[in-house]
């Protein structure tokens, strides 16, 4: 395929567009050539060859379209086109007025919210046996409150990030973080099972949802070009958070008391919450665009916009520059905001649900949900496998926590890069930054078999050097590598998901974040008793078995996601 940028004259009948496909094969002789109209640029299909380039044409100002409509990265079919904004050709400079530095601190302060709702998850752990001694309590409760948690950790996200999407990132950052101090407050000043129970569940529902509006963030301020890097980076906060949590918790429950880790959390939290007051801007970008509106001020925007009031005399603009005719820049502020009936309300927290009924969504989900109960088969057993095949202690334990943790580290950060490098090379072959026909899911997946191959056999020996008790430092580095490759196929799914839904990314985070629980949660109640059964060689070759049939997602994503994704938007336009 090949695109030219040759100009054409469109007679009065002919469609609003400003694409041109035309059609035919290596040999023109045999082939005619077929046109027909898109926006933005001209398009010539050489059957021969698959080679695309694309070069766009320069922008009608006066054609610009808010924002504030549907936006999407991939432009739509010209029968999508109807539900979603002009699809206009944006560089990377232009989606974002954030500098390069201002980002990262953006970055920095989305991750380390991040931190909180797994840290909470893990930190607990070691102090069950002293909860249940000092609630005078049964084993069964006290894992009824691990169960609880991780339930209102798989729904509270479905109703926040509904909210994100529509009413702007800051505000609810600032109001589910202040619920997780208040709960963890709560938490420490327990004194009944019923207390550590509601507070248990208001601790999840305050923290979990922070993961989908991150990424929704990350979504707001970096282009598909960067995003990869960015959502890399991002996910480092809930990757640390396992390994540090049990860690810390084991220390604190030890030394100064379980009820020492939840104020420590509302210590945390309560100063971090002071710094997102004062410094996370507003990104939402259907509220500031590219990050030059005015919607949920920081305390140093709101003094600015006053002091330009009162310099224009009471009457204030939008500050919306447009330095280039080729950029896009800021939509007005909408003014009129969503209202809720309580129906909608209470059919919140199921809104995710429905990307799930997408195919070409559902497969990632598929594939990112198997292989996260795989990875939380490992580390829950842990604690088991290790003390009874090494007889190791709680903190010996803890600290072995590190080789995964790491992996997960370094897998993040270099699978950031990688995805960078893959959408930047398929760019270079196809010419464009923004068409329909993009192969996103190439960008995103293309280099994924080779990890979820390694994941897939080296799980099978992790669990059969536990059986045959081969030396602990052999079983680490197992778990190094185990950690690096799930966290690549973890990345790569979650940027896709974002890629298809940059406008609604913390929504289809969040119905990420209820499969991966789903699984999770089956893997925990599941992994002990399979162990006990079988033992720890063949419960992971079982597992691993399940985790290789799940596979076939990741060959439907690359063989039939981009017809999918194209038969959603043509469906939505329908709609609309």
């Amino acid at each position: 395929m090949l695109i030219t940028n040759k100009k054409h004259t469109r007679s009065s009948s002919a469609p609003a567009a400003q694409y041109d496909y035309h059609e035919d094969d290596e040999d023109e002789k045999k082939q005619q050539q077929h046109k027909y109209h898109r926006d933005d640029c001209i398009i010539v299909i050489r059957g021969g060859s698959r080679r695309t380039s694309f070069r766009p044409r320069p922008i009608n100002t006066k054609n610009l379209t808010s924002l504030n409509e549907k936006s999407t990265d991939l432009p739509s079919a010209s029968a999508a086109s109807n539900t979603s904004s002009a699809s206009t050709v944006v560089n990377d400079a232009a989606y974002s007025i954030f500098s390069p530095t201002k980002k990262r601190i953006i970055v920095v302060l989305a991750s380390m919210a991040a931190f909180f709702s797994p840290f909470s998850a893990n930190s607990y752990f070691p102090a069950l046996a002293k909860i249940e001694q000092d609630l005078n309590i049964t084993t069964q409760q006290v894992n009824l409150s691990v169960t609880v948690f991780m339930l209102f950790q798989a729904i509270s996200p479905s109703f926040w990030s509904v909210l994100a999407d529509t009413h702007g990132r800051r505000p609810i950052y600032l109001a589910t973080l202040f619920v997780y101090i208040l709960a963890s407050i709560g938490t420490a000043l327990a004194s009944s099972y019923v207390a550590l129970l509601l507070f248990r569940m208001l601790q999840a529902f305050g923290s979990s949802s922070v993961i989908a509006i991150g990424a929704g963030t990350i979504a707001d301020i970096a282009p598909p070009s960067e995003r990869g890097g960015y959502l890399g980076w991002y996910s480092l906060g809930f990757n640390i958070a396992p390994l540090l949590g049990p860690a810390i918790g084991g220390f604190l429950s030890q030394y100064l008391g379980w009820r020492w880790i939840f104020w420590t959390m509302a210590i945390i939290c309560g100063i971090h919450w002071l710094v997102l007051g004062c410094w996370l801007p507003e990104t939402l970008r259907s509220l500031v665009g590219n990050g030059s509106g005015y919607a949920n001020p920081t305390p140093m925007q709101w003094w600015r916009h006053q002091s330009n009031q009162k310099s224009l005399g009471g009457t204030t603009t939008d500050p919306v520059t447009l330095d280039d005719a080729a950029t896009v820049v800021v939509p007005p502020r909408e003014e009129k905001r969503q209202s809720w009936s309580i129906r909608q309300v209470i059919l919140l927290p199921f809104q995710p649900l429905l990307y799930a009924k997408e195919w070409d969504v559902l497969v990632i989900l598929v594939l990112y949900g198997v292989q996260y109960g795989a990875c939380y088969a490992m580390t829950t057993s842990m604690p088991y496998l290790f003390s009874r095949v090494y007889q190791l202690n709680e903190s010996m334990i803890g600290a072995s926590y590190l080789a995964n943790g790491i992996g997960c580290i370094t897998g993040s950060v270099f699978q950031g890069k990688v995805l960078n490098y893959n959408y930047k090379r398929l760019m270079q072959l196809h010419y464009s930054e923004d068409y329909h026909d993009f192969p996103i899911e190439h960008a995103r997946l293309r280099t994924l078999w080779i990890h979820a191959i390694l994941f897939n056999v080296l799980f099978v020996v992790y669990g059969w050097m536990l059986y045959f008790k081969i030396h602990l430092a052999f079983v680490l580095s197992i778990q190094f590598v185990l950690g690096f490759t799930s966290q690549a196929i973890f990345n790569a799914s979650q940027t896709l998901l974002v890629d298809m839904f940059p406008d609604k990314s913390a929504s289809v985070t969040a119905t990420n974040n209820m499969f991966r629980c789903f699984f999770g949660a089956l893997a925990t109640v599941m992994i002990l008793p399979t162990i006990q059964a079988v033992g720890a060689g063949w419960a992971f070759t079982i597992i691993s078995a399940f985790l290789l049939l799940s596979r076939v997602t990741l060959v439907l994503a690359m063989s039939h996601g981009p017809k999918w994704r194209r038969q959603r938007l043509n469906a939505e336009a329908i709609k609309a």
